[in-house]
This record gives C-alpha cells, sequence and structure tokens, in this order.
C-alpha cells in the first residue's frame, strides 16, 4: 500500500477540516496563506481547504483582470441590409 504524507488543515474562512498533501517545495516555515488590506481593515488566513483557496483565485483573477486585447487592424467586414441582402443603390 503506497503512502503519502499529509496534513490536516482547519480553514480560517469557512472552518472546514480536511487532509491536504504536503508541499514538497515548503521549507517548514508556516506563512500566511492570504493576507487582504481594504480600506483600513486587514484580515489574514493562515490556512484555507481547497475549496476556498480555489474561489479566493478566482477573486483575486477577476480583481487583477487585465484589459481586452486591442482589436485587430483588418477592416470591419462591410454592412449588409436587411437578411443579408446588399446595400440598395439610391
Amino acid at each position: 500500500m503506497a503512502r503519502r504524507p499529509v496534513i490536516e488543515v482547519s480553514c480560517d474562512r469557512c472552518g472546514k477540516v480536511e487532509t491536504q498533501p504536503v508541499d514538497p517545495k515548503a521549507d517548514g516555515i508556516h506563512e500566511n496563506e492570504l493576507v487582504v488590506c481594504f480600506q483600513g481593515q486587514e484580515i489574514t488566513y493562515s490556512d484555507l481547504c481547497l475549496r476556498c483557496r480555489s474561489a479566493v483565485e478566482n477573486y483575486f483573477k477577476s480583481m487583477t483582470k487585465q484589459p481586452e486585447e486591442e482589436e485587430s487592424e483588418e477592416p470591419a467586414p462591410p454592412k449588409k441590409g436587411f437578411l443579408g441582402m446588399g446595400a440598395k443603390a439610391s
């Protein structure tokens, strides 16, 4: 039977308790997973469950969304009349 090291995490955001795999890149120093400072209020989360971590990641991506790419330089297709018919000559 294979074994892998896991840790038990109690989520600071929702209170859920779950086991998560140990990050081999971690050097043993426990850092805060999320620090939010907004209008003078600061909230710190040391541990997040996978669901809350995913939600926070999505919030962060939506807050830091980059402007959309500029439109291509190709000319716009000619406008067509009603039901796709060509423009009527006057």
